[in-house]
């Protein structure tokens, strides 16, 4: 059924969006003084890792909703969640922004 797994896809890129994109930076801001330290501002893995989940969700939503009767528009879901699959496998924080507890002081992946 096509019309769930574009309703899925939706939700999904929806919430990813939403936390990802908007919250995410916004405790970011509040915990470390920078709203986003990722591409092209920095190399921060966190902020990276986010936005090729966000791009891969966002391409499996725009082909479910243009082709959503094709069986590839499935193929790109499956794609999609195997990308945010291996997004979320990298650890935390790491080339990120983090308290550099010797120094006490926040540093920020750049």
């Amino acid at each position: 059924n096509t019309r769930g797994i574009f309703i899925y896809t939706f939700l999904t890129t929806f919430f990813l969006v939403i936390g990802g994109m908007i919250f995410g930076p916004i405790v970011q801001e509040h915990a470390f003084g920078a709203f986003w330290t990722g591409v092209p501002f920095g190399w921060d893995l966190t902020d990276n890792k986010t936005l090729v989940g966000v791009i891969g969700w966002l391409i499996a939503l725009f082909f479910m909703w243009r082709f959503r009767s094709k069986t590839f528009s499935r193929w790109i879901v499956i794609g999609a969640a195997v990308v945010l699959l291996l997004v979320y496998s990298i650890p935390h924080s790491m080339m990120g922004s983090e308290l550099d507890y010797e120094k006490m002081e926040v540093v920020t992946g750049e």
